[in-house]
């Protein structure tokens, strides 16, 4: 059975971590036994291929080195652990009453004023957030700001001496281009992964705007939040959630694309919610029956309403069309079609391809400001 998980440990359920103990070796007796050397053993083809494994676990100590010192673990405190606490039902030592757990997760720092980014769903029911350091510094956080239709929050700590890691291009990481993910796993601070881009664009159902990179690379419960950084070191991605049968990781994660949350942090930095296109327009998957009468035969998307007034009207897009490029982007399902246009900022310029007829039209539409529309569905 199919289960999507988030990759932070869910607040409202108390982790519990199975002790670990290591067998003794067994005893060893060199009696009977000639001295080797294993030198000579080596052909040149061979010694060429340890030579290559060692250079790739350079590079991945490399990026670990590099990228570590901006990776932290979150314990978030929930608010009714907080409700406890001011009404005199916590200890002044700040003993969690039995029963009531914490939550763990990972951010990473991006800019040395000490803005750190996670996931909305590691901080969303949280009272207080506390921050561990690569170095093991703590520090208490407060939350700057957070987006739940891409899950992405920013929390804020006061220290010196911070170290930020960069976004990089997440549309120039390609499938099968090798990534490391870092964060908590389990709590399990400073734990770093290797993979690969196992593939782009994947729709799971988690988020209105998602548009993730899976990755082989393992995640876990705690992971979530932390960055998934390329062989440049710079963040491709954020850890987000796994589909797992086991609860554990089976080697499928999915990460928010970095050029989707970049802008999306900004916005929460600079103390405004992010804008959102607005296009106006209601949709609904094509049916056989709007196929045949509007004598289109690929993949699209029916436009069943047209607000007035809106940025689809002053376009020309009537109803009956079937939209199948938004930006130059394929459009199978209605999902996209809002994707591609909520990611758009208010006042952009948006190329839109519809099928009128059996013809394609090209259409261009100037953007409106989704915060100030309210779209009522067609009765």
């Amino acid at each position: 059975m199919r289960n999507l998980i988030s990759s932070a440990v869910v607040l409202g359920t108390l982790a519990v971590f199975p002790t670990m103990t290591m067998a003794a070796d067994p005893p060893t007796s060199t009696a009977g036994c000639q001295q080797r050397s294993s030198v000579a053993t080596l052909s040149a083809e061979d010694q060429e291929a340890i030579r290559y494994a060692k250079s790739v676990s350079r590079a991945f100590r490399a990026i670990s080195k590099l990228t570590g010192p901006s990776v932290v673990s979150i314990e978030v405190t929930p608010e009714q652990v907080m409700a406890h606490h001011h009404s005199g039902r916590m200890t002044s030592q700040g003993i969690v009453p039995q029963g009531i757990p914490m939550g763990v997760g990972t951010g990473f720092i991006v800019a040395e004023e000490g803005y750190v980014v996670t996931n909305n769903h590691v901080v969303r029911e949280g009272g207080a957030f506390k921050v561990r350091l690569n170095d093991g510094r703590i520090a208490s956080a407060v939350l700057v700001g957070s987006d739940q239709e891409t899950d992405i929050a920013v929390l804020k700590i006061d220290l010196p001496n911070l170290t930020a890691i960069e976004f990089g291009d997440s549309d120039a990481a390609e499938v099968g281009d090798w990534v490391i993910a870092l964060g908590s796993p389990f709590g399990l601070k400073d734990s770093v992964t290797a993979g690969i881009i196992s593939a782009r664009g994947r729709e799971v159902g988690l988020s209105p705007l998602e548009s993730y990179l899976q990755t082989d690379a393992t995640i876990n419960p705690g992971n979530s939040g932390g960055p998934l950084v390329d062989m440049d070191g710079h963040v491709v991605g954020i850890n987000t959630a796994i589909e797992s049968r086991s609860g554990g990781s089976d080697g499928i994660g999915f990460a928010i694309p970095s050029n989707m949350a970049k802008g999306v942090v900004e916005s929460i930095i600079a103390g405004s919610a992010p804008s959102r296109g607005f296009l106006g327009i209601q949709m609904q998957p094509i049916d056989s029956r709007s196929l045949a009468q509007s004598g289109f035969r690929g993949q699209g998307v029916l436009v069943n309403q047209v607000v007035p007034g809106g940025a689809a009207a002053l376009a020309g897009m009537q109803v009956g069309d079937v939209v199948i490029k938004v930006n130059g982007e394929e459009t199978a399902h209605p999902q996209r079609v809002m994707r591609a246009i909520r990611l758009c900022a208010p006042g952009a310029v948006c190329p839109i391809d519809v099928v009128r007829n059996g013809s394609v039209v090209s259409l261009t539409a100037t953007l409106g400001d989704a915060s100030k529309h309210i779209v009522r569905a067609a009765q």
